[in-house]
């Protein structure tokens, strides 16, 4: 496991330079948010906060290579495959729609994860192997009993607002995220008491060994992003009003309708070591990164075409052919990375119902619908909840697994004395794929008998809606790579609600239990009651298409936790480098 070393700023620079790094931010850093939309607070970092007006956001001052604060971390010298990278120049990514928050700790959507963990940073990440290892910790220790972890922070690392990060705010958004995460509510069950000893140094005591710890606080959607203590104090559980994290980029402003804007954080101070995967240095060659918000696919793709997009985050395989015959973009197959997942309604009146579940279960023909979303080659059928290119994969449960019986799902149907309620399914054209697969799915429900409500709306409306257990039945979503089990939200919190006291015991063993061996056989018996109890439908594998500009230079090579763009650059016109002393080609 690889652990992340630094030289340690002095102790006593380090007021000069946090009371330069404030001043500067004052510019158009961290501006808390007093309620709803601000339409004219330039840096407002609050959840669809705006600036509106002709003038463009004031960048943070920084320091000439003359004025350089003493203390201040050059990066190192790149070598390697870092030898040609240049530094300057705007990646343009086009989403598919607005992030519903860029608060991690509020959502799993997989746009608030590709935006805002270029913001902010957790205790742990992910190697290329989509192993483990640290991020933020210096080094970190497990007693034998495996009751205490102790963790040493790095010395270099600041907030955006130039504060340095402390235990303090570690433990801070530990708890936090405890209390809003299901995740985090069983580690947080599993703690006796959090010890800080002093900046850099905290222990978390456990009242019973929580073997999976480092992979719950690692990086993932809805994940324990590190907030200042501050910023947590002021929001509490509310959907976080400043956004202020540790990465190597820093949010600037939010303008709804036209784009989110992140840029260099100038002063940030790359990890020791090799990149490795998600883990290791982040050099931030790109000076802003641009997210525009662009639901309809022909116009991501057109725009890509055109040049006004660097990277697409979502396009469907029937784009394939209208892109490769342009010559200015790159188009690859990535590794699997998701599935589409039929998301009921336990809380609903109809979907409670365990003989309509199965009959939705079994009324699905799941190749057609694959087709119908992703065409031949991208996608396969599978029944394991966690991915082949895991060790967690398992068969358990495929006897339940595409069936496709019409005439016994007619049957259920019948037994359960539905009476022709619609089903309401929520739907969103802002992924294509969803929508095809959808459209499918909703055919095959209404062959067997079900009254069927397409509900066509945004995926923001639908990531919100779908808080409600009174309005819908149904609705489509990808479930996203996941490396490890307990990052499977299956708890009774999650969206659809699926409680069953035997399942969460098991939940719980598979996340306390350190051994291999137990955890697979344990995690096998709760995809055997998901295929039994029918919570939601995963209908397999799938494939996606990635699709860039060639300007981009060192393109991630890992991409199923969402692409960061940290040390990749552009092709393109010569650009001073950054004034933090870093070394690398002019473009």
């Amino acid at each position: 496991m690889q652990t992340r070393d630094t030289d340690n700023v002095p102790a006593q620079a380090s007021f000069d330079r946090r009371s330069f790094l404030r001043a500067a931010a004052m510019l158009t850093a961290a501006i808390p948010l007093t309620g709803g939309l601000l339409s004219s607070c330039t840096g407002g970092n609050g959840i669809g906060s705006s600036t509106s007006g002709d003038e463009e956001p004031e960048p943070v001052d920084s320091m000439d290579d003359e004025e350089e604060s003493p203390d201040s971390t050059p990066e190192p010298e790149l070598t390697g495959e870092f030898a040609e990278a240049a530094f300057g120049g705007d990646l343009r990514i086009a989403l598919i729609d607005e992030p519903p928050t860029f608060d991690i700790h509020q959502t799993t959507t997989s746009t608030t994860a590709f935006v805002s963990w270029h913001i902010f940073e957790a205790l742990f990440t992910w190697d290329a192997d989509l192993s483990v290892m640290p991020e933020i910790p210096e080094e970190y220790t497990v007693s034998e009993d495996g009751l205490v972890y102790r963790f040493i922070l790095r010395s270099d690392m600041l907030f955006h607002d130039g504060e340095p990060l402390t235990a303090n705010d570690v433990v801070a958004s530990i708890e936090r995220w405890g209390r809003l995460v299901g995740l985090g509510q069983s580690l947080l069950e599993s703690v006796d008491r959090f010890v800080v000893e002093d900046e850099r140094t905290f222990e978390i005591h456990l009242t019973e060994p929580f073997g999976s710890l480092p992979v719950a606080l690692a990086r993932q959607n809805q994940g324990c992003a590190i907030y200042p203590a501050w910023v947590i104090e002021e929001d509490g559980d509310d959907p976080i009003q400043t956004l202020i994290g540790t990465g190597p980029y820093r949010f600037v402003e939010h303008r709804p309708d036209q784009h989110v804007l992140l840029e260099r954080f100038e002063v940030y101070t790359p990890a020791p070591g090799e990149v490795d995967g998600y883990g290791g240095p982040k050099h931030r060659f790109l000076d802003q990164l641009i997210f525009i918000a662009v639901s309809d696919e022909a116009s991501r793709v057109a725009g890509l075409q055109a040049g006004d997009y660097d990277y697409l985050e979502s396009v469907s395989p029937d784009q394939i052919e209208e892109l490769e015959h342009t010559s200015d973009v790159v188009v690859e197959l990535d590794s699997a990375c998701c599935y589409p997942n039929l998301v009921i309604n336990q809380r609903s009146h109809l979907m409670q119902n365990h003989q309509v579940r199965r009959a939705v279960q079994l009324a699905l023909d799941h190749e057609p619908v694959l087709q119908a979303g992703y065409g031949d080659g991208y996608y396969r059928l599978d029944p394991s909840l966690i991915m082949a290119e895991t060790p967690w994969h398992t068969r358990a449960g495929e006897e339940s697994y595409n069936v496709h019986d019409m005439e016994q799902a007619s049957q259920l149907l019948s037994d359960a004395g539905y009476d022709g309620t619609p089903v309401r399914f929520m739907v969103t054209q802002a992924y294509r794929d969803l929508y095809n697969s959808s459209v499918v799915i909703a055919q095959q429900l209404e062959d067997v008998g079900f009254e069927i409500d397409m509900q066509v709306m945004d995926w923001a409306t639908l990531s919100d809606r779908r808080n409600d257990p009174d309005i819908w039945d149904l609705y489509l979503t990808l479930a996203t790579f996941r490396p490890d089990p307990i990052m499977r939200n299956l708890t009774c919190e999650a969206t659809g609600w699926w409680c069953d006291d035997e399942k969460e015991e098991l939940l719980h063993l598979v996340q306390v239990e350190g051994n291999f061996n137990e955890r697979y056989a344990i995690w096998e018996e709760i995809q055997r009651m998901f295929y039994d109890q029918v919570p939601r439908i995963k209908l397999g594998d799938t494939f996606p298409v990635l699709a860039r500009s060639p300007r981009i230079q060192n393109f991630p090579r890992t991409t199923q936790l969402q692409p960061a763009f940290w040390n990749s650059w552009l092709s393109g016109d010569d650009t001073p480098p950054p004034s933090d002393g870093a070394s690398a080609h002019k473009r």
